[in-house]
């Protein structure tokens, strides 16, 4: 991969320090990509299905996790300083309007600061949509497969409907570090179950592994600090932008209802459901959809020929 051009650490002013880092051509059209979870850093893949030579990528580590101080740090962080951050990370780049993107719980975030920004946004592009509501927070915990994985690391009585999460988020945060271990490798384990992959090549260590999980526990625990609908009502107002919707046809994390949702709320975005692939940002076809879709819009700064139009 090429080396970043620009690396550093961005002080908040309460405390956190987040890593960010800029890829490509320093003069390109910026591209902030924000990574999913929550709580699971970023990857320097995001950069392959990325024109380098027409984008300035930024990519950076949200609160508490990756190389972003402290690690796994749950005081002072919510959805409201996550989008703060994007916005004080865009100023201190000097950028005055960007393309936003970002998959999963990236794509939530990506949402949120829309919301509250859309003006220094030249855009938007959203893969597998993750939008919070109870009932995704609940398919992913409540069912008999769940429970399978975590029954070994967890008390019965914390395996009965709507217990689990919170018993998960309390563990979590403590200071029992074996117990996390062990959490943070039943919860991966479910994750990759999902997601339909096998074997575990590529794990990360067990510290990150359970620093990321404590941050997506205490996201999920309080519905991620979102109101779904308040976000989704919020979007009518947006001025109008170029948006582009990805979605894997047998995605079993993010229901691919969210994507067709969430392009009725932007009559103007464009919705591509990739054919073969899940939720995994890295597979081939996903990759090539998204390649596809950020090339069009270096080209000719919209996504007109790409995807299909809501109605």
């Amino acid at each position: 991969m090429t080396p970043a051009f620009d690396e550093g650490q961005l002080a908040t002013g309460d405390g956190h320090r987040l890593w960010y880092a800029q890829y490509g051509n320093p003069q390109g059209l910026p591209l902030f990509w924000l990574h999913g979870g929550p709580g699971s850093g970023t990857s320097p893949r995001h950069a392959a299905v990325v024109d380098l030579a027409c984008y300035r990528l930024v990519l950076a580590d949200q609160r508490g996790c990756g190389r972003s101080q402290p690690a796994g740090a749950l005081e002072d962080n919510h959805t409201d300083l996550l989008v703060d951050d994007i916005e004080r990370l865009r100023r201190h780049l000097g950028v005055e309007r960007m393309l936003l993107g970002g998959g999963s719980w990236g794509a939530t975030l990506a949402l949120a600061y829309a919301a509250r920004h859309g003006d220094s946004l030249r855009g938007l592009v959203l893969r597998a949509p993750f939008l919070a509501t109870p009932a995704e927070i609940g398919a992913f915990f409540d069912t008999p497969q769940c429970w399978q994985q975590f029954a070994p690391v967890a008390p019965v009585s914390a395996l009965a409907s709507g217990r689990l999460l919170p018993w998960l988020a309390g563990q979590l945060a403590s200071a029992d570090a074996h117990a996390c271990r062990r959490i943070a490798g039943a919860w991966r384990r479910h994750e990759q179950a999902l997601e339909g992959i096998t074997g575990d090549l590529t794990a990360p260590p067990e510290e990150s592994l359970v620093q990321r999980y404590r941050i997506q526990a205490h996201y999920l625990r309080y519905g991620c600090f979102l109101n779904p609908d308040v976000l989704l009502d919020a979007l009518g107002a947006l001025p109008a932008m170029p948006v582009a919707i990805l979605h894997g046809e047998a995605d079993r994390v993010c229901p691919p209802a969210n994507a067709q949702r969430l392009q009725r709320c932007l009559p103007d975005s464009r919705l591509h459901r990739v054919a073969g692939a899940g939720h995994d940002p890295f597979h081939p076809a996903m990759a090539a959809a998204l390649r596809q879709a950020l090339d069009g819009f270096a080209a000719q700064g919209s996504f007109d020929g790409w995807g299909a139009r809501h109605g």
